[in-house]
């Protein structure tokens, strides 16, 4: 007899600590998800390099401009425009940085290029389910900005 309420007892403690510890009702509401529609926009008479390794990285800056460690997109293709990124922001994250390795040439000199670009997106209070994202990428040697317009 005593076997069988040992054995109760230990059924519902775990059951208990699967309820505080595991509750599939909290799991993925503290996470936020977001989706940005990434429009590039190259200058006239430039264009993406086929078959380039293009990286894409993001991360999230809270509210005293820290950021968060850079994650990898692995399916990044800039010739899909608009470019749909879901990711996952820390909570309380003010804006999202992200970083591109491109790869272009100007078609007139037939010249390639590579450079990194940066650009910040805003995410404020919006409760649109996707942020739409114009990334204009100014080719510039050795600097590589990019801003939105």
């Amino acid at each position: 007899m005593r076997k069988y309420i040992y054995g109760v007892f230990l059924l519902m403690v775990l059951f208990a600590c699967w309820i505080f510890f595991v509750n599939p009702s909290r799991v993925g509401n503290d996470r936020i998800f977001s989706k940005i529609a990434i429009t590039f926009r190259l200058p006239e008479g430039y264009a993406f390099t086929e078959g380039a390794p293009f990286k894409l990285f993001w991360q999230s800056e809270n509210s005293r401009g820290k950021l968060s460690v850079p994650v990898g997109d692995k399916r990044f293709n800039p010739f899909e425009t608009p470019y749909d990124l879901v990711l996952t922001p820390s909570v309380g994250s003010r804006a999202l940085v992200l970083n591109a390795k491109l790869y272009y040439c100007q078609k007139a000199s037939r010249m390639c290029f590579q450079g990194d670009f940066q650009t910040r997106v805003p995410l404020g209070h919006q409760t649109v389910p996707v942020i739409p994202w114009v990334w204009v990428i100014e080719p510039k040697e050795n600097t590589g900005l990019g801003t939105r317009r």
